[in-house]
């Protein structure tokens, strides 16, 4: 099961009609109640989880995380990378984008220019 959890209406709407086998979630607690969730493809909507605290429970459940940021300098890219979240998308994306990350996920090596600087500055 692939979970949406955008809060773009128009771009959750596409990629359920993309995805085989998903569904689009509007609360964050529904995610972290879903016991056969395997992706989730999110942005950094507002919660009343933060951000950390969120997606370190979405990887407690192993659920792989894609997620859209705007760009590659937001301060939750750090938390993302420590909680082994490679699948991400920095600015515009297509469709296919996501679908293709749906398919074949990344690895460290396609995200490692990011990690760098962020080690490297502890």
């Amino acid at each position: 099961m692939v979970l949406i959890f955008t809060d773009n209406e128009q771009l959750d709407r596409d990629l359920n009609k993309k995805i085989d086998n998903s569904r689009v979630v509007y609360y964050p607690d529904y995610v972290l109640e879903e016991k056969e969730a395997t992706i989730l493809i999110a942005t950094l909507q507002p919660n009343k989880y933060n951000f950390k605290d969120f997606m370190f429970k979405v990887r407690s459940k192993n659920i792989r995380v894609i997620l859209l940021l705007e760009n590659d300098k937001v301060k939750e890219l750090k938390s993302a990378l420590s909680l082994g979240i490679y699948d991400i998308v920095f600015g515009e994306f297509s469709l296919e984008d996501i679908t293709n990350l749906v398919k074949t996920p990344k690895q460290f090596s396609d995200i490692s220019r990011y990690a760098f600087p962020l080690l490297s500055a502890l």
